[in-house]
């Protein structure tokens, strides 16, 4: 772990070679040619000349998350034959794990609010965040696509938080210049994805779990025109399980999220994530579809921006429920170094920034505040107790010591955040104080450890604005579609908390529209 920690700042100073696009493949294809073998790699994409098909549709979706739930429910309903497999063995992959906060840029309920946003407020965020290594049209078909996909998801069934007055709600998230993400409830993802596939079930199409795609298929003409599948792996072993060959007749769309659970696959794009960092994605988070996509012909992008987010507990494996109460205590509490007991990052910045900041100090810091300074009452609090990961104190001192932190430099610390809360301007690192922020000054006290883990990769396949997949020569692969996760170079280094959400259910939609739309092979 040192060695990731006394690198990160050099994460934002990378030199690349000119064309990002190239820099991604040749990571990738760098991969292909050291992986074992017997387990990862495919050769190329297979002859459809020599495939016997075994099944058959018009729109085969790879992935059952966010994207691939909102590209099958499109398809169907624009009158597709419809197949959706999942490699797991449960529907919803990332997605259904995940917080699910929504980033709309002019939603009723900012209207409600009084925050004024806009299309390019929204795209600018991103791009900042991004390092401006985005692709900024693909960041304004978001923006601009927001609003309606997230009314769209209502009809769809998905449910969404709401507070006392039965009102929906927004969430802080570091590095939007406002107020603009949609709180998710305490199902979190689980409330898009389980409706989205009993949607379905109702259309007719009920996600195939356990079959795995290994290899994409293509004509003479270098169309995709389906998929070998293995029904029944053992894990992400693309040997195992029995191969399926589905014809695609009128495309293939691949949703299939990221890599971070790939350790030699992410290794090879970032050497600092080794078996020491933990990530939050689930078991299936693998890049066998990725390297099946670079076998086809696809261009990858910016596969070594791998995002870790900054508020996890080293003190639970994966994803855990720390981050179900530390990320909105972010707003609300500072973030100390144990070994100086002052602060270390504007806890609102970019997940880069923070994590990075995080790394820097070469152990896990320390988020301290007290019962009556907690954001929303402390939501997720009494879960993160009960498994240990927070603590409480009955004073400063006794949280200072318990983390083995200097007691007089945490106390005056904290004291001067307080006179912060109190003026309503951070002094130190310029972090918006909230206009309900209170000081933290009276027990009891929470301290929770943080320390960031794998999260969101940054890069995939390069696609145009309608999601069809692109070639090295930046010409479309035709019959091949991707969305969401799987898709790079939209959120360029970094991507801001909730606006995956937002573009895999965007891209997810128009996949499924334009896939729909295709000739039959």
């Amino acid at each position: 772990m040192g060695n990731i920690a006394s690198n990160a700042a050099g994460v934002s100073r990378r030199s690349f070679i000119t064309g990002a696009a190239a820099a991604g493949v040749l990571a990738t294809l760098g991969l292909a040619g050291c992986a074992p073998q017997d387990k990862q790699t495919a050769s190329a994409a297979t002859s459809g000349a020599d495939t016997k098909w075994d099944e058959e549709c018009d729109v085969l979706v790879v992935g059952s998350g966010y994207t691939g739930l909102a590209a099958a429910l499109e398809a169907k309903n624009a009158g597709a034959d419809v197949k959706v497999i999942e490699k797991t063995a449960r529907v919803g992959g990332n997605s259904a794990l995940a917080a699910g906060d929504f980033a709309v840029c002019n939603s009723s309920v900012q209207k409600r609010e009084g925050v004024q946003d806009s299309v390019e407020q929204y795209v600018d965020d991103m791009m900042v965040a991004g390092l401006y290594l985005n692709d900024k049209e693909k960041c304004r078909v978001i923006a601009e696509k927001s609003n309606e996909t997230w009314e769209w998801t209502i009809e769809m069934g998905a449910t969404w938080a709401k507070n006392d007055n039965d009102e929906y709600f927004l969430y802080p998230y570091g590095g939007h210049t406002v107020m603009r993400s949609i709180a998710q409830g305490d199902g979190g993802g689980a409330n898009v994805t389980g409706p989205f596939a009993e949607k379905l079930k109702e259309l007719g199409v009920e996600v195939e779990t356990k079959r795995m795609l290994t290899e994409l298929v293509k004509d003479a003409n270098g169309r995709v025109i389906g998929a070998i599948v293995h029904d029944k792996p053992s894990g992400n072993d693309v040997e195992s399980g029995t191969p399926v060959a589905i014809k695609a007749n009128k495309a293939v769309v691949l949703t299939t999220g990221g890599f971070g659970r790939d350790l030699a696959f992410r290794q090879a794009q970032d050497p600092r994530l080794d078996d020491s960092v933990d990530c939050t994605n689930q078991e299936g988070a693998t890049a066998e579809s990725l390297r099946a996509s670079v076998a086809a012909g696809a261009m990858a992008v910016h596969t070594d921006w791998i995002q870790l987010l900054p508020f996890m507990s080293p003190d639970e494996q994966g994803y855990g429920i720390a981050a179900f109460y530390t990320d909105g205590q972010a707003s609300y509490a500072p973030t100390l170094d144990v070994a100086t007991g002052k602060r270390i990052v504007n806890e609102l910045t970019d997940r880069k920034r923070y994590a990075d900041a995080i790394l820097e100090t070469g152990q896990p810091c320390v988020q301290i505040t007290c019962k009556k300074a907690l954001y929303d009452g402390g939501s997720g609090l009494e879960g993160a107790l009960k498994a240990g990961i927070t603590t409480e104190f009955s004073s400063i001192e006794e949280a200072a010591e318990h983390y083995g932190m200097p007691v007089d430099a945490v106390k005056e610390e904290i004291a001067r955040y307080n006179t912060f809360v109190e003026n309503k301007l951070d002094e130190d690192f310029k972090k918006p104080i909230p206009d309900d922020a209170q000081t933290i000054d009276e027990p009891l006290f929470y301290g929770v450890r943080l320390w960031p883990k794998v999260h969101h990769c940054m890069g995939g396949v390069k696609t145009d604005l309608e999601c069809r997949v692109v070639d090295m020569d930046l010409q479309v692969i035709p019959g091949l579609y991707a969305a969401g996760e799987a898709v790079g170079g939209i959120h360029g280094a970094c991507r801001l908390g909730s606006c995956a959400t937002a573009d895999c259910l965007v891209n997810g939609r128009i996949a499924g529209q334009n896939a729909a739309k295709e000739q039959s092979a």
